[in-house]
């Protein structure tokens, strides 16, 4: 889910433009939508097939040099790798360690440096959503379609590039997650109106599948063209986000996206244009969370289903996005992992935080880091032995890097938020950027009890 704080571009610009990756950090992005846009005239051609689908980015004939280097067996590391997340996740399981930044930490050293020392994998918080590319208010091109801007992610990617060139060993270097193409949260309201106006009615179907093709077009030909200076950064994009109710694992109705289809057919179709741009080597995604609830995950695989039976669709893997609290049940989590495992190649768990006990009050914090390494060695438990059960686990993220900076601090209607009435401590890192007794569950479950 991952909703940090948002700030107004011009600001992230200001604070982050000469911050090298190298040397800092990154925050959030993200612009609040003006749902009162006004009404723009749209071109006769935007109900069209999106052009130039004959030169789609997935039809490059060779693979960028970063790309090729996605096995985390095959990687070398020296000793200074040893008590690191990227080492032991890729030694324990064979997966990478992500973590979600967001563009305001590109101004904190201390932050940054537990980014670059212990992950390689990045998912911006909010800064390659639709409504960072899309706008608040909608700036329409020649052909009738929104034109997308990239500035904000541009800088995240400039600063994770340049540490890259320094990092040396392959494991070490960051790829990213792009998060997310298709989301009822997030996009302006004017994207599904006729002419981008919130007055006027929902467009029709064939309207805004041209509207997410084109959209959809733009991103992977920006980051995956030939001539894109980013091209090979990008490993994994979540292309659909919550899509199913936590009910019955029917369809979420509360959607844009619903009421302009009132089915599932969105869903399928966004796999078809990601499949038609993205190069064959980034791995396509469904995400959700509520993830172990047993009908919603019965719902999921039944979307997955439907997703597959077009042969001009492609789905590699589910995101479990893994917002759990302290009653984490690591049999609901394996029944359901083996569930997904049943019809995607791989899973990953995409925005892991952990929720304070109840009735915390933030008066006993050892105690409460002491029960919640517990759960989270529960959980790495779980996923090392579905591991050698076969069940294909590819890469644990964390929605923060520490606690003081994770969007569980704040009380938020969104799935898997914190609802304000207890203090939170749900990442590795405390407030101080101090690693916690969880840390240890993850890298060396020995010190356990002298972290205690």
């Amino acid at each position: 889910m991952g909703r940090g704080g948002r700030i107004k571009y011009f600001l992230a610009v200001l604070t982050c433009a000469n911050l090298a990756f190298a040397a800092a950090g990154c925050g959030a992005g993200g612009g609040v939508q003006d749902e009162n846009a006004g009404s723009v005239q749209t071109a006769d051609a935007e109900t069209a097939k999106t052009a130039g689908e004959s030169d789609a980015v997935s039809e490059q004939e060779t693979e960028p040099e970063q790309a090729a280097v996605q096995d985390p067996q095959e990687w070398a590391w020296d000793a200074a790798d040893e008590q690191t997340l990227r080492y032991a996740f890729a030694n324990e399981f064979g997966g990478r360690a992500g973590v979600c930044v967001p563009m305001a930490a590109l101004s904190d050293a201390a932050r940054m440096e537990i980014v670059k020392g212990q992950f390689n994998s990045v998912t911006m918080e909010n800064e390659m959503k639709p409504d960072s590319l899309l706008g608040n208010k909608p700036n329409i091109g020649e052909d009738g379609f929104p034109v997308l801007s990239f500035t904000v992610p541009d800088m995240m990617l400039k600063e994770i590039k340049a540490y890259n060139d320094t990092a040396g060993k392959d494991g070490r270097k960051i790829m990213v997650r792009g998060h997310v193409l298709v989301w009822h949260s997030q996009t302006p309201e004017w994207f599904f109106h006729e002419e981008y106006n919130v007055d006027k009615p929902y467009v029709d179907q064939q309207t805004m599948l041209a509207r997410m093709e084109n959209y959809i077009r733009q991103v992977m030909e920006h980051y995956e063209g030939e001539d894109s200076e980013y091209k090979g950064m990008i490993y994994a994009w979540d292309v659909v986000n919550e899509a199913v109710n936590d009910t019955d694992g029917g369809m979420r109705t509360d959607s844009s996206w619903f009421r302009v289809f009132n089915n599932a057919d969105f869903v399928e179709q966004a796999f078809v244009y990601a499949n038609r741009y993205a190069p064959a080597h980034i791995k396509l995604f469904y995400n959700d969370y509520n993830d172990t609830n047993p009908k919603k995950a019965d719902g999921i695989c039944r979307l997955i289903e439907q997703i597959k039976a077009n042969p001009e669709a492609r789905i590699d893997g589910m995101g479990m996005q893994g917002h759990y609290d302290m009653d984490f049940s690591d049999v609901l989590f394996k029944q359901s992992a083996k569930k997904y495992a049943a019809v995607v190649d791989e899973i990953q768990i995409t925005e892991l935080d952990l929720k304070a006990s109840r009735g915390f009050d933030g008066t006993d914090m050892e105690e409460e880091y002491q029960k919640q390494a517990e759960v989270y060695q529960s959980l790495y438990d779980a996923v090392k032995s579905l591991k050698q059960e076969g069940v294909p686990i590819t890469a644990i993220v964390f929605w923060g890097t520490d606690d003081r900076h994770s969007w569980l601090q704040s009380a938020n209607a969104a799935g898997g938020s914190a609802d304000g009435t207890r203090v939170q401590c749900p990442l590795l890192f405390d407030k101080e950027y101090e690693k916690k007794p969880a840390f240890w569950a993850f890298v060396d479950d020995s010190r356990l009890e002298q972290a205690e």
